[in-house]
């Protein structure tokens, strides 16, 4: 649980999200995530960043 914490500061600090999320799945890397708008996003950890799946393909 405080792993999780620490992800979802990770990723809103880095990817400056003004909105709350919360991590749904984790495979490896690949972190699914839900906002508070009910959007399910997939964060993937390259390094110490987070890029969003898309920018990545």
């Amino acid at each position: 649980m405080e792993d999780e914490k620490k992800i979802i500061e990770d990723i809103i600090n880095q990817r400056r999200l003004p909105y709350s999320i919360q991590i749904v799945k984790v495979e490896g890397d690949n972190y699914t995530i839900t906002n508070n708008f009910g959007s399910t996003i997939v964060y993937i950890k390259k390094g110490e960043n987070y890029f969003l799946e898309e920018e990545l393909k």
